[in-house]
């Protein structure tokens, strides 16, 4: 896979701290990679960078292969920011605005490419009002707009559902969903379940380091400790004696309308389904589900950033 964005050992030190240490990862091309990280972990800091706003100290940041550093106008116009508060004029119209953008970054076409934003945001309706008269939510699909207007191939979006209604965000995790494999996209997020939802990467910073970067599956995988299993049997069955299968427990059990399901935590890691589906048929029990689970990315997060729930 193509490494769309490489940080490479990078530090960014102040005078008597450090906020981010040896911090290294990499985004590849046409992914969404979530970016977490608990208040003061670095994260801005680290998106600064990235976005070639300030130096790093040592280390060494390169987008499509290029070093990212403060200045460096040519690759800036193969990144689109939406940072956490975005820089708009508030005395400007939507169109105006956006027209104004695509100005600055020497957009060819700049009448088809605003058209073209305005309707991928569901922007048509308010085109001609005033930025400052607009709801949040407007405003940061503006926002949005002014870092896609120039067409650029790797989007770095900050928080970009933060504050925002319930309708506004889904609208805008969808859009930004559409977005996948056409762009490449550096996204961070507080909200775990978002993340979840959209990404199909992440970094976790905390305290200034990469705690764990990668495939998100795949960082589910490794944090399991064993396996865990969701068995559903119809209602007033129970599980037989399982031990021959390993050393297990029952971590929880519950009746739904259809099935009572069991939790089972096993301490090895073996995949040991196809036993236990002869064991339960061979017992005369009714199997209605049966799957693996996977740690919940809140559990994930909490446990790297060592905090407790």
């Amino acid at each position: 896979m193509d490494k769309i964005l490489v940080v490479d050992a990078v530090t960014k030190e102040y005078p008597g701290r450090t906020a981010v240490s040896n911090v290294s990862f990499e985004v590849t091309k046409g992914s969404i990679h979530g970016f977490l990280g608990p208040n003061g972990a670095g994260k801005s800091t680290t998106m600064r960078m990235i976005a070639g706003l300030m130096p790093a100290t040592s280390g060494k940041i390169t987008l499509f292969g290029e070093e990212m550093l403060p200045g460096n106008k040519g690759i800036k116009n193969k990144l689109g920011l939406l940072p956490e508060n975005p820089p708009l004029f508030m005395d400007m119209t939507v169109e105006k605005f956006l027209v104004f953008v695509a100005k600055l970054h020497k957009v060819s076409n700049i009448k088809d490419n605003v058209d073209r934003v305005i309707d991928g945001l569901s922007l048509g309706e308010v085109r001609g009002r005033m930025i400052g008269n607009l709801s949040k939510g407007y405003k940061q699909r503006v926002g949005l707009g002014q870092a896609l207007i120039y067409d650029a191939p790797f989007l770095m979006l900050d928080e970009p559902t933060n504050g925002l209604d319930p309708q506004s965000v889904v609208e805008l995790r969808d859009f930004i969903k559409k977005l996948a494999g056409e762009k490449t996209i550096l996204f961070s997020s507080h909200i775990l379940s978002e993340v979840e939802q959209i990404c199909d990467h992440i970094t976790i910073i905390h305290q200034g380091t990469i705690r764990a970067s990668g495939d998100i599956q795949e960082i589910h995988r490794k944090f399991r400790q064993g396996l865990v299993v969701k068995v559903g049997l119809a209602p007033g069955e129970r599980l037989p004696d399982l031990s021959i299968l390993g050393k297990y427990e029952i971590t929880q059990e519950h009746r739904l309308e259809l099935e009572d399901q069991f939790h089972l935590s096993f301490e090895s890691e073996k995949d040991c389904r196809a036993e236990l589906v002869k064991m339960l048929i061979h017992e005369g029990k009714h199997l209605m589900t049966l799957q693996i689970e996977s740690p919940e990315l809140e559990d994930i997060f909490l446990h790297m950033t060592e905090k407790k729930k």
